[in-house]
């Protein structure tokens, strides 16, 4: 076989492995860690807004706005995990983390308006997602 052709065919299949490896693996595990990361920032931005029931509209917006992106980030984090591929769940499972469970007690975070449960839930949810403790 001439040396040209090997060549040519060596580097169309790694091209095709490289490909399939960038669209199957690399992209769903950058997407969600992505997510994981826009919940931290959530985290954080909204840290003030608990509960809004005696605050100036400002602050009620602000609260309704924490509400929406929690439940968004939520549905971005359950659609991302169906994308990671098998053994990257494995291997957040070995590392104790259930991001899964962390989508669901992110919508029950929207939801409160107590501040020690949404400090419990954020503390769940920071460990389920492999995030760094709350300080």
């Amino acid at each position: 076989m001439n040396v040209t052709i090997l060549t040519a065919i060596i580097g169309v299949v790694a091209g095709a492995i490289g490909w399939w490896i960038t669209t199957f693996w690399m992209q769903p595990i950058l997407r969600y860690r992505n997510i994981k990361y826009k919940i931290l920032m959530n985290f954080i931005y909204y840290a003030q807004v608990i509960n809004a029931d005696e605050l100036n509209s400002d602050m009620k917006n602000l609260y309704r706005e924490r509400v929406l992106a929690n439940r968004q980030t939520s549905s971005e984090l359950a659609a991302a995990i169906e994308q990671l591929p098998g053994w990257y769940k494995k291997w957040l499972r070995i590392k104790g983390y259930d991001p899964q469970k962390a989508a669901k007690n992110l919508i029950g975070f929207s939801n409160t308006k107590e501040y020690d449960q949404s400090n419990r839930l954020e503390g769940l949810i920071r460990k389920q997602l492999g995030l760094p403790p709350k300080t």
